[in-house]
């Protein structure tokens, strides 16, 4: 198995997450300096308690909401790193359908809900007003009111059934071919609870956090651009962006839309870059999915049977 090579550590971030905890509201970060900040400390501090396991690589990865999150860490180790006491081995980030660009991403989903069937033509161009209203408020820097907007059509976090849930009459954003998520899905929180997972996991009676207050205090930095960041790593470490084809709330299309605008070294080259079919296996009839790289950049869109995670899409009842 993979776990025999390779080893994984789980950050349960930012703090206030899940079962991590602070007894101060200014423990809560408000910003992704903050996150960095936070982050490089929780590793350094791993590394300090494990030394045995400095020396080999490391990557950072993560997905979703961590499309902001991992180039965060990223680029404070490549600020840190020369000059820090205890140097970690950074060789590169992946990051899985992420939200990295909120200005640019929020006026690719009219046409793209529109495209899969989602929303019809009247409600493509109600879609696209409001995306145009939330790019103006990022563009005159109005970060909560830009939030707002795309909760209201998209998120749903803050203020309940949003716009696209109440015209499809679907819940699940991570995989369209699935109208409301999978009953599994709601399992999570009640594993958590079992005595024996908690002991396996070493939190003991911590309570786990849903985010909603971590949320809370990053309000004013959800729909910042993490491009300048990203643009550093990707000039100098290996990168990964992978997308499945059937998300929604951070849809191929919307990574297709603003990975052009990244101002890193190789843009011209990555917009000339041919995509190529992707199988695990040369022999397999299968397709795994479309690769374009460039460098020590990849981009990977998943085959057309996942979604979110790289959930494969199955008869779950």
């Amino acid at each position: 198995p993979w776990t025999s090579k390779f080893s994984m550590l789980y950050i349960d971030n930012p703090v206030g997450t899940g079962f991590s905890f602070t007894d101060d509201l200014k423990g809560y970060a408000k910003n992704e300096d903050d996150v960095g900040r936070d982050l490089y400390c929780a590793i350094v501090q791993f590394f300090q308690l494990f030394p045995d396991y400095q020396k080999n690589d490391f990557y950072a990865t993560g997905e979703s909401y961590a499309g902001k999150y991992v180039p965060a860490i990223g680029y404070y180790i490549h600020s840190n790193n020369p000059t820090a006491k205890i140097k970690i081995n950074f060789k590169g980030v992946a990051i899985g359908d992420g939200l990295c660009d909120p200005e640019v991403m929020l006026g690719g989903y009219a046409e793209f809900l529109y495209q899969i069937g989602l929303v019809d033509e009247k409600q493509r161009i109600y879609v696209q007003n409001q995306t145009n209203l939330g790019q103006q408020y990022i563009q005159q820097k109005k970060w909560k009111e830009a939030f707002e907007v795309f909760d209201i059509l998209l998120n749903g976090d803050k203020t309940g059934n949003p716009y696209v849930q109440n015209v499809t009459g679907c819940s699940n954003y991570f995989n369209f071919l699935q109208c409301n998520e999978p009953e599994d899905q709601e399992y999570f929180g009640k594993l958590l609870s079992l005595p024996n997972i908690r002991k396996s996991i070493h939190v003991g009676n911590l309570t786990f956090h849903d985010g909603s207050m971590v949320e809370e205090h990053l309000i004013e930095d959800i729909m910042k651009t993490i491009k300048p960041w990203l643009a550093v790593l990707m000039d100098n470490y290996r990168v990964l962006l992978y997308n499945g084809q059937l998300d929604i709330i951070v849809a191929a299309s919307l990574t297709e839309r603003f990975l052009p605008t990244v101002p890193w070294g190789k843009a011209k080259e990555y917009k000339n870059a041919e995509r190529i079919v992707w199988r695990i296996h040369d022999k397999d009839p299968e397709v795994a999915g479309y690769v374009r790289q460039v460098g020590e950049f990849y981009q990977v869109r998943k085959e057309f049977g996942k979604g979110r995670e790289g959930r494969k899409v199955k008869e779950r009842k």
